[in-house]
């Protein structure tokens, strides 16, 4: 084996040289691992598991994960992953990084049941209390989110600190303006007297930051710019300090620098990130509420009633008029599917309680389904409001009758969520999923008519998490692939594909179907005519978002397209491309712009908000876009 000569050597290295002075007798000793990127087979593989060799022939006293543990997230390869964690003869504990949050098959359920947490983990070592908490993005490209119940959490776990007892934060991504809610996270560790955070994310040699006076410790990825640079970081804590190695596999660690916890001097003269702008929404947009818990899911109306989900398992029923919560119903997990209205009844697709139907005025259940695994899926309801189509889980997705929740056909695909919204047009049913596929169904029956792929080996490049959008007899959509691709509806096969535009995930289409808008990651509208044979472009406008990746779907209403971004920026632009307005609502990710039954637009937002634009609202405003 290429590594046989490292494990020869690391034994005497570690005895010779790996904990030199000054650190004290009383020394806490950390192997600190981030962004492994174990997928079974790879490379990464194979340098894990020398890392877990030489770590258990170390004095090391305990081993400690920062996220990124795998690629997808898979149910495969967290077991595997635990597998290989589980050959450590020391102490470890691990958090979730954005690999097993984004794209995780089972909506993050199957990191809590192997690992015992469900990204929440509070462990002492020595005269140290780590508190380990996800920092996301959950089921979807966005930044990293710290979630309401999170930071409740880490104030509950604080307060249990023993006398004299110095608290260290865990958690993968950094506490600067990649994470949306950055200010409110340093607030509260500097409130709770946490003055030292460890983080990963950031593929480079062990760093320090300053987030706002909290000290920030990056740890490294495991493989380094190449196979002989692997490695992981070291920690040696004892009283204030700590001291910060790298190690590369087989060599002698290597001292990047030691700083106080507490103020330390080297640690203030670094810059922190600048402060967020204040939000300026309130020329063309309302806050209608506050929740206070995560919102991933979009808003649903029945007559004055608003419904969404929450992370922390909520479906709620809001009266809009009144101001006031008319009923709840609460689920064992998290919610990222949208409610759905239909026949007077609220669908609820869940995490742990499989699909769920209520009275929409009452909250008393009516039918349920139960599922073998998680549903993150949206869902559609045709025309005549009787049939619903939704992913049933990893795998499958189904007819449901609205009246009554009987399965009137089930369609299994093998794997992979499909997590955006299906399309139904013609007696056709098109949906993308995280295998790599798009399909297409008979929507009567449920027989598989066709199915596309792009090519790409990677399952990040899948179409799961697009809206289809159809018109003409043609399918548009927009994947990870970063390509506009357009699909005939009958046969599948491709009709253009145009790769000139940053495309990901996030589109929409005229009420006559003429235009196929698409959000690019640079910020931009970008409008193609959906008639001809070969692509051809409209317009493009920019919409002051600058780069951006956020999956928000485009919402057209009035001759106004509507869409939005990852730091809480929503825009308006009319359909011939001139721009009208953009506003900054509040600091994290839209989720889902919904037109309600009086015309408005409701937008919710991952930090728990949700706002309602008027009708046709006024085109001027002090930041137009420019």
């Amino acid at each position: 084996m290429k590594y046989s000569k490292i494990l020869l050597c690391f034994g005497a290295l570690w005895a010779s040289s790996a904990f030199p002075a000054p650190a004290p007798c009383d020394t806490l000793r950390v192997a600190f691992l981030t962004d492994i990127h174990v997928t079974p087979g790879n490379v990464q593989d194979s340098l894990f598991r020398v890392a877990v060799d030489e770590i258990n022939a170390s004095p090391c006293d305990i081993v400690i994960f920062g996220g990124d543990l795998t690629n997808l997230g898979s149910d495969a390869e967290l077991e595997y992953v635990h597998g290989l964690i589980s050959r450590l003869e020391k102490p470890w504990h691990a958090v979730p990084g954005n690999h097993e949050t984004t794209w995780s098959e089972s909506a993050c359920t199957t990191f809590a049941r192997i690992f015992g947490h469900d990204g929440r983990t509070a462990f002492r070592a020595g005269d140290y209390l780590f508190l380990g908490y996800a920092s996301g993005p959950f089921m979807k490209m966005a930044m990293g989110a710290v979630r309401t119940e999170d930071l409740a959490w880490l104030a509950a776990e604080a307060a249990k600190a023993r006398p004299g007892q110095r608290i260290v934060s865990l958690c993968h991504y950094p506490l600067n303006n990649d994470l949306t809610n950055r200010t409110e996270v340093t607030a509260t560790l500097r409130r709770l007297g946490i003055p030292l955070t460890l983080f990963g994310h950031y593929h480079r040699a062990p760093s320090l930051f300053n987030f706002d006076s909290i000290a920030g410790i990056q740890g490294r990825a495991l493989r380094g710019k190449s196979d002989s640079d692997a490695g992981y970081t070291l920690l040696d804590f004892w009283g204030d300090s700590v001291r910060v190695r790298e190690k590369t596999l087989g060599a002698e660690p290597r001292t990047r620098f030691t700083i106080r916890m507490q103020d330390d001097p080297r640690t203030l003269a670094l810059a922190s990130d600048p402060t967020p702008p204040v939000p300026d929404y309130k020329a063309h947009a309302q806050l209608v509420l506050q929740d206070s818990a995560t919102i991933y899911t979009g808003a649903a109306f029945y007559k004055d009633l608003v419904y969404y989900g929450t992370t922390q398992g909520v479906l709620r029923a809001y009266d809009t008029r009144r101001n006031r919560e008319v009923w709840r119903q609460r689920f064992g997990g998290a919610l990222y599917t949208t409610p759905l209205v239909a026949e007077g009844l609220v669908i609820a697709g869940t995490t742990t309680d499989g699909l769920r139907a209520y009275d929409a005025r009452t909250g008393l259940e009516r039918w349920h389904i139960d599922t073998p695994t998680p549903i993150v899926g949206q869902g559609l309801v045709d025309d005549r409001g009787a049939a619903l189509y939704i992913g049933l889980g990893n795998g499958t997705m189904a007819k449901i009758a609205v009246r009554d929740g009987r399965v009137l056909w089930r369609y299994d695909y093998g794997r992979g969520q499909s997590q955006g919204q299906p399309a139904l047009a013609d007696g056709k049913l098109v949906f993308g999923a995280w295998n790599g596929h798009l399909h297409c169904l008979d929507a009567a029956t449920g027989k598989l008519g066709w199915k596309w792929t792009n090519g790409s080996k990677s399952l990040f490049l899948s179409p799961g998490n697009i809206v289809p959008r159809i018109a003409g007899g043609r399918v548009f959509i927009d994947a990870p692939d970063r390509a506009v691709t357009c699909l005939d509806l009958a046969s599948g096969s491709v009709v253009w594909r145009c790769t000139d535009y940053k495309a990901r995930e996030a589109s929409g289409m005229s009420a006559d179907g003429k235009r196929f808008y698409v959000k690019t990651m640079d910020g931009e509208l970008l409008a193609i005519d959906t008639a001809p044979d070969a692509f051809r472009r409209l317009w493009i406008t920019p919409a002051s978002f600058g780069y951006d990746y956020t999956a928000c779907p485009v919402t057209v209403s009035g001759g106004i397209a509507y869409l939005a971004d990852r730091s809480g920026n929503v825009a308006a632009v009319r359909e011939d491309g001139t721009p009208l307005w953009c506003v900054k609502c509040c600091n994290s990710a839209a989720n889902f712009i919904t037109e309600a039954p009086d015309g408005s637009l409701w937008a919710t937002f991952a930090e728990g908000k949700i706002f309602r634009i008027p009708p046709h609202a006024p085109a001027e405003h002090k930041k137009k876009i420019p």
